[in-house]
């Protein structure tokens, strides 16, 4: 395993840590709201929060697949409506 890919795959492993520790944030926030009435700043942070989880998470997935090698491209598409039609029957 190269280093680039020891490297990616610690960097999505952080993000994914992050991505938890976002997502104990969030639910600490939304008990806090619960407990002592929402207000702006208390939805807002909780949006933030929860925000933060999916996007780190999301990413952190990805990129550990990544590196793992296990990412299917995006850009190749065999099927018939790529193609234009073409090849059917």
């Amino acid at each position: 395993m190269s280093l680039t890919t020891r490297l990616a795959a610690l960097i999505g492993t952080l993000l994914l840590a992050a991505s938890a520790l976002a997502t104990l944030w969030g639910v600490a926030l939304v008990g806090w709201t619960l407990w002592a009435g929402p207000t702006a700043t208390r939805v807002m942070a909780v949006m933030v929060a929860f925000g933060l989880a999916i996007g780190l998470g999301l990413t952190g997935a990805v990129v550990r697949k990544r590196a793992a090698g296990t990412l299917l491209p995006s850009d190749v598409d065999l099927s018939v409506g790529f193609r234009g039609g073409q090849g059917g029957l």
